[in-house]
């Protein structure tokens, strides 16, 4: 899944539980802890990873990312040992 289709589906999640009845806001609830007290975090990215790779994201959507082939980036990785 992407990145911006897992925004979405997370809006789509918030505003279906804005409509929810008690007992799936309470299933949803208890997912969320048992995630949290097994160590696994809600969110993988801290806010600040968040807001680069948003960030990112924008300028890529306005074509001003540069990106380069494998070929170039193993060569600077290699030139850098």
């Amino acid at each position: 899944m992407s990145i911006a289709e897992l925004k979405e589906l997370r809006k789509t999640v918030v505003q279906k539980i804005g409509h929810a009845d008690e007992n799936v806001v309470k299933k949803v609830y208890k997912i969320l802890v048992a995630d949290e007290e097994n160590g696994k975090p809600s969110s993988f990215l801290t806010p600040e990873q968040e807001a680069i790779l948003d960030e990112c994201m924008e300028l890529d959507s306005k074509g001003l990312m540069e990106y380069s082939s494998w070929e170039e980036a193993r060569a600077r990785i290699i030139s850098k040992k």
